[in-house]
């Protein structure tokens, strides 16, 4: 009888073989730049002629991102000459290194041996929209693995802060400057501060438990605030306008829909689930399809291209407004499941800090009113696979999901460079 592989392995073999596939493409993309990848490069060349001085940051243009990808591309100037392949070779690298960090983290709090624990790193390879920021030279994946880096530090700082005082700290300066690292990468990284704020909860009389948040905290601001006070912002001067005009509930529904399809991806007993809720799901749809039609007006159509070589032309003008209550609807059900869960596990402090970190920044998409980027989304990536920890399990099942997942991310990702 033929001996199929295990769940296991074959989520190893799968997860391993779309990441060097994702490499080898990477390194086959020979197309100049493009998308967003050409405005990041001339800064690169700014920051060569002044240093990180406030002309530079001043004089940053067409980047909203703070100047954390020029302090990365700039020396390793001579081995990618900031040119592609080699600009963009630098994400697909750090998402490996960012694989092995995760494989660090959960190796301690899944208390699971190195080869389940690369495993379930391995999800990140699942996440459609990790495949778009790590194969292109964009301003995600930098932030995204120091903020990875500033977690497994400050894990292993609460983990000492018993037993030795001067590693604990030293420990927590290495987790704030990583955090610090990660802001100026993107702003929006700023939610690690008060996400931080979950590890003093049933430590309120703890001194070294206040002593790691206030120095955590600390070191990260430290590090970004007297950016943003040159801006006088969050972004340099040129582009303030990209979280000019309030809010954008839109754009914050679209984030927590993208947030519930990671969550499908990867541990789908996340969401809660009876006979009911499919009728809840179903009156829910159709009154927001009501308001949308009457009142809100919000149009939104993923995949657009593909459907209009499928839905003919009436069909596709009402796809927008068809398709955008369903993706509110998911996103409410997402939000309250999330909730759910968080209120199981009020007990341990550590999951709240990661639970505060993935929810919060999907919640920045709110403020980012200009346009919504499911890029936006991706920063929470490495957050996700450590929250759905506890509900994720290896079974064929999820071995289908994973190719689906990454499936989904190559498309994506090769729709850039196939329609330029």
């Amino acid at each position: 009888m033929k001996k199929y592989p295990s769940p296991a392995n074959l989520l190893l073999y799968l997860g391993s073989g779309g990441y060097l596939f994702l490499l080898i493409i990477t390194w086959l993309h020979q197309q100049p730049p493009l998308y967003d990848e050409p405005l990041f490069i001339p800064n690169v060349y700014l920051f060569e002629q002044y240093g990180l001085s406030r002309e530079f940051l001043v004089n940053i243009d067409q980047q909203a991102p703070g100047p954390l990808y020029q302090f990365i591309h700039y020396p390793l100037r001579h081995i990618t000459h900031l040119e592609t392949p080699g600009i963009r070779l630098v994400n697909t690298v750090l998402l490996g290194l960012m694989i092995l960090l995760l494989t660090a983290i959960i190796t301690h709090i899944n208390n699971t041996g190195k080869k389940q624990s690369f495993v379930l790193a391995l999800n990140m390879m699942a996440i459609p929209m990790v495949w778009n920021v790590s194969g292109m030279a964009l301003t995600e994946v930098p932030p995204m693995f120091f903020a990875t880096l500033s977690v497994l530090f400050l894990l292993y700082a609460l983990q000492k802060q018993e037993h030795s005082l001067v590693q604990s700290i030293l420990l927590t300066l290495l987790a704030g400057a990583a955090a610090g690292l990660a802001i100026l990468g993107r702003s929006p990284f700023l939610v690690l501060v008060p996400a931080a704020g979950a590890l003093l909860l049933y430590h309120f009389r703890h001194p070294r438990r206040w002593m790691i948040v206030v120095i955590y905290a600390a070191v990260a601001l430290a590090m970004c605030l007297p950016v943003f006070y040159i801006w006088k912002g969050l972004t340099p001067p040129q582009q303030a306008f990209t979280g000019a005009g309030g809010l954008s509930f839109e754009h914050g529904m679209l984030a927590f829909a993208y947030g519930a399809l990671i969550t499908l991806l990867i541990a789908p007993r996340w969401f809660y689930f009876n006979k009911k809720i499919p009728v809840y799901l179903l009156a829910a749809y159709v009154l927001f399809l009501v308001l949308n039609i009457t009142l809100v007006r919000f149009e939104f159509g993923p995949l657009s291209v593909t459907m209009e070589k499928i839905l003919p032309a009436p069909l596709m003008r009402l796809y927008p407004f068809v398709i955008s209550p369903a993706l509110a609807v998911i996103a409410v059900y997402f939000i309250i499941c999330s909730l759910l869960r968080a209120w199981e596990r009020r007990t341990e402090p550590f999951y709240l800090y990661l639970f505060g970190c993935a929810m919060l920044m999907l919640a920045t998409s709110l403020k980012v009113t200009h346009l919504f980027s499911s890029r936006y989304v991706a920063q929470a990536a490495p957050f996700f696979v450590l929250l759905l920890l506890p509900f994720d399990r290896f079974s064929y099942g999820k071995c289908v999901r994973l190719v689906i997942g990454m499936v989904i991310g190559l498309l994506s990702l090769e729709t850039y460079f196939l329609f330029q």
